[in-house]
Parts: structure tokens; C-alpha cells; sequence
């Protein structure tokens, strides 16, 4: 009678083996974000970063603001230019930058409208210099989705992120830096001990839309 229920229970595991393995693979794939009509909005950021463990020179918080920008895809051409640097080599005590950077943007009426009025100042400018005009390269539109940008630190020694990084990306989120720039913080976890760094400090996802080839 033992064999006889070992036999049958091990008979009916064989049969739903199948079942499970079909269901896995009808799984449905994730569905791709839905694209909207963008523009570029070219936008101006001012930052001063305010150490109380890891301090940068002037060039090494330029070239810190600067990749972080690349990362979350900013247009080519953007600059980030030091400013309030005292010390011509070594740790600054308040380095600053300048951010002049464009995102992408939903080309929703009240943008465009404003874009154009804004561009429409420059107008005969532009024209009087043989440049493009201001309005029709202001309101150029493309479709755009959402991308979703991490941050970590402490992966790998060579990463451009380090866990001494974490009080810059903390105030970066604290100074709406990323909101200013157009994107949006979605996770922002952080563990910054002043005066000690901590492995793993920085975890953070920001999103950010992206242009998209038109099939």
C-alpha cells in the first residue's frame, strides 16, 4: 500500500510538470514605456556643494557634475563650468559649478508657447547673424520615453560612482538639482555619515525621457 501512494504521488508531480513550465513561458514580456512628442529645453543650474567629508577640487567636482549629466543623457554641447574656486590645485573648500545643459521635455502647448515666446526675442538676432530661427529650432519636436537612470556605489573599484561620492548626490537631490535639470528622482537612498565613508552609501534611480528612433 506505501509503494502503491509513493508511486502515485510521484506520477502526479510529473504530470504538472509540464503545466508549470508552459505558465512560465506564456508569461507576458514587460510592455516598452509609451513615447510622447519632446523638445529640447535647454536649462541653467547653479550648484555649490558643501563638504563635510569627501572634499573635490574645482576640476574634480566639474568632472564628477559633468559625468553625472552624460549618464542621464543630456543633449551634446551641454557645459559645466566651475565657479567660487579660490585654490588653484587641491581640495576647495565650496566648490560650485554652472550647469547649462537641455532634456528632453513633453512638447505640451503651454511649453511650446512659452518656448516660442522666448525664442522670438532672439529672432531678428538670429536672422540678422544668418542663423537658424530661434522659433522653429525651439519647437522642433521628437518622440521621446522615459528612461530610468541608476546610480550605486561601490560596485567596483574602477566605478566613476564611489561611496565617497554620497554627500555630492545627496545634495543634488536636497538642491532639486535633477528637478531644475528636468528629471525625476524616484529613488533616493542615501546612508552619508559625516566624516566617515560607508560602503554601498549611494543608491538612486532617476528618470529621465530620452529620444527615440521613429520606426
Amino acid at each position: 500500500m506505501r509503494r502503491s501512494w509513493q508511486a502515485g504521488w510521484i506520477a502526479t508531480a510529473l504530470c504538472a510538470l509540464p503545466l508549470v513550465a508552459g505558465a512560465q513561458e506564456a508569461a507576458p514580456a514587460p510592455e516598452p514605456a509609451a513615447t510622447v512628442n519632446a523638445v529640447w529645453v535647454e536649462r541653467k543650474v547653479n550648484f555649490t556643494y558643501m563638504p563635510l567629508t569627501s572634499y573635490y577640487s574645482c576640476d574634480g567636482l566639474r568632472d564628477k557634475v559633468r559625468w553625472i549629466l552624460g549618464q542621464l543623457g543630456a543633449k551634446p554641447g551641454f557645459t559645466v563650468r566651475s565657479r567660487g574656486c579660490l585654490e588653484l590645485t587641491g581640495p576647495e573648500a565650496f566648490p560650485g559649478v554652472e550647469i547649462v545643459a537641455a532634456f528632453p521635455a513633453e512638447a505640451t502647448p503651454e511649453l511650446l508657447q512659452q518656448l516660442a515666446d522666448e525664442a522670438s526675442k532672439r529672432q531678428l538676432a538670429a536672422r540678422a547673424a544668418g542663423k537658424p530661427d530661434p522659433v522653429t529650432e525651439a519647437t522642433a519636436q521628437f518622440p521621446a520615453r522615459v528612461k530610468r537612470v541608476e546610480f550605486q556605489s561601490g560596485r567596483t573599484t574602477l566605478s566613476d560612482l564611489q561611496d565617497g561620492d554620497c554627500e555630492l548626490m545627496e545634495q543634488l537631490v536636497r538642491n532639486d538639482v535633477f528637478g531644475k535639470l528636468g528629471a525625476r528622482v524616484v529613488d533616493a537612498q542615501t546612508r552619508c555619515v559625516p566624516r566617515q565613508v560607508t560602503l554601498g552609501a549611494v543608491r538612486m534611480a532617476v528618470e529621465v525621457l530620452e529620444p527615440v528612433s521613429a520606426e
